[in-house]
């Protein structure tokens, strides 16, 4: 997994990742790849690769390069990473945000994309609870304050169906990551 996340340092860098921006995919990608570290024997296969990988890389769409670009950062990440020849994170990159379980067509379908959507749901700059998260996005992210509120409840169920297929539950998520 540790070339994983050197590439995904290359990208940090070619985009111009500011800090916090950095510390967040840091943290998304460590508990992706706790996420896959720890799946039950019998759970469901997914590319493990590509679950770290668009862990680390599901914000690209929020690089200061694509400033100005209205569309939603999910929607730029899974357009970024496509061209960039990573169609396989794609899907998970487009279906993180935490509304997208709002909209049929967006919310995760695959576990992968479950498990990348639950990796950003409990990593802000450093391991969180699901909610403590989505109300700090709200915060910044006003224009979604009313969905976000919303995608809580489906968000913590998507959190339950993926640490059933774990061997660790949600409250050691953080002790995983030292």
């Amino acid at each position: 997994m540790t070339q994983l996340s050197t590439e995904a340092e290359r990208f940090f860098a070619r985009y111009r990742y500011p800090d916090w921006l950095v510390t967040h995919s840091r943290v998304v990608g460590r508990i992706a790849a706790a996420f896959v570290e720890a799946r039950r024997l019998d759970a469901e296969p997914i590319d493990e690769e590509t679950v770290v990988l668009a862990g680390y890389l599901h914000d690209i769409g929020r690089s200061p390069l694509l400033a100005g670009d209205p569309r939603d950062h999910n929607v730029l990440s899974a357009l970024v990473l496509a061209a960039e020849g990573l169609e396989r994170c794609a899907e998970p990159a487009r279906r993180h945000a935490i509304y997208t379980v709002l909209d049929p067509g967006l919310a995760p379908r695959t576990f992968a994309d479950k498990l990348v959507y639950v990796a950003d749901r409990r990593g802000g700059q450093a391991v969180e609870a699901l909610e403590e998260r989505a109300r700090d996005t709200a915060l910044r992210n006003p224009k979604y304050a009313v969905e976000i509120e919303r995608a809580i409840p489906i968000a913590k169920e998507l959190e339950r169906e993926v640490f059933a297929q774990l061997t660790f539950a949600p409250e050691d998520l953080a002790e995983r990551l030292r």
